[in-house]
């Protein structure tokens, strides 16, 4: 379903990405695991065209990413892929719900739909008792479950997460891990994450090693 062919990303004259390949399929899994600098989150990004590659394309459901104009290319990625981030990236000022509800919005849903699905979404996070607070009320994990409803809001064909656990204690590390999987489960979303956590990338279908820019395992 993702296929990512021969991406080369540069940053000046050092080259950061050298020529990788990948694919994913629907409904898995999937962890990228390397040490910091390998390249990872500039893969992800790339891979969510947050990032234009200096050579290679990504094909999203059979869809080139490197043929699209801007315009078109920021509604694929409203409509078809999900982010969710280390730091949460939560707008302060709204609620969990107006959150979630956000892209819903931004994609043109209507706003009775949009919080409808907002609550089914916030509910399948266990966020129910949450929706009206907003991001400063929330604890790291709250915050991240928000997130992660958000990131699912338009059904997006993927999940792309950059160390979705890297700020959480222990405890709610775990808790978030394990909702990555009954979420799959329950909607048979399709998830890349790129992580530190070791824990998360034995749980995955398939963990992919990166190492100076290139896949190695």
């Amino acid at each position: 379903m993702i296929e990512v062919r021969d991406i080369v990303k540069r940053f000046g004259e050092l080259e950061v990405l050298h020529g990788v390949t990948m694919t994913v399929e629907k409904g898995e899994i999937v962890t990228i695991v390397g040490a910091s600098g390998a390249g990872k989150s500039t893969l992800l990004q790339i891979i969510g065209s947050l990032l234009e590659p200096d050579a290679g394309d990504v094909l999203v459901d059979g869809v080139s990413l490197g043929t699209m104009g801007d315009d078109a290319l920021s509604t694929f990625r409203n409509q078809h892929i999900g982010f969710i981030f280390q730091s949460y990236h939560l707008l302060g000022e709204f609620s969990a719900l107006e959150n979630v509800m956000m892209p819903m919005l931004i994609a043109g849903v209507g706003r009775k739909e949009a919080e409808q699905r907002g609550r089914e979404l916030l509910a399948m996070v266990e966020m129910s008792h949450r929706v009206e607070h907003k991001p400063s009320t929330l604890s790291g994990g709250e915050q991240q479950r928000v997130a992660i409803a958000r990131a699912l809001a338009n059904n997006p064909t993927v999940v792309l997460a950059d160390e979705p656990t890297g700020n959480l204690d222990s405890v709610t590390r775990e808790e978030i891990q394990q909702l990555f999987f009954t979420l799959r489960e329950r909607t048979g979303q399709t998830f890349i994450i790129v992580t530190h956590d070791e824990a998360l990338a034995a749980m995955s279908d398939r963990k992919i090693q990166m190492s100076d820019g290139n896949i190695i395992l």
